[in-house]
């Protein structure tokens, strides 16, 4: 027989609740919003302005997650400033190539952008460091939401 010791962490204190799943997945609402008034504030705006503002926000993405890294002090390990700078220079490239296309063409390439930013976001999420967890999963539902409103309906 076996018995579980509780720390007074693990056990609510009287007539207090543990939040429950989706108290929990507070970021994935927030991504969900911000995935929602990006193209809602962004669609009325000619293509080739929303293709310019979509690019260099998938390089902002990368550069927010190196700037974090650094405030943080997660970057002092070599092979983590590595992958931040190569991601830096890889979504810069997303977003050149993106500007530089047709826009018919250029939806593909952020579309593209988005998702391999939102599997960063996942490696970030899982490894817990670089950014708070919690902002990894907000951007990662963004980027996916993103991603699929370019896909389905064009430069939004």
């Amino acid at each position: 027989m076996t018995s579980t010791i509780r720390s007074a962490a693990d056990t609510p204190s009287p007539g207090t609740r543990r939040p429950g799943p989706l108290a929990r997945r507070w970021p994935t609402g927030v991504g969900l919003g911000a995935a929602v008034a990006s193209p809602a504030l962004v669609s009325p705006l000619p293509a080739q302005l929303q293709i310019w503002i979509s690019a260099w926000s998938v390089l902002l993405a990368a550069v927010i997650y190196l700037t974090w890294g650094s405030a943080r002090g997660d970057l002092g390990d070599r092979r983590w400033l590595s992958a931040q700078t190569a991601a830096v220079l890889g979504f810069g490239a997303v977003a050149m190539g993106a500007v530089t296309v047709d826009p018919a063409a250029a939806r593909y390439v952020l579309a593209a952008g988005w998702l391999t930013h939102a599997a960063w976001d996942v490696v970030h999420h899982r490894a817990g460091r670089v950014v708070p967890r919690w902002y990894a999963e907000t951007c990662m539902v963004a980027d996916v939401l993103l991603a699929t409103a370019l896909l389905t309906v064009g430069i939004v």
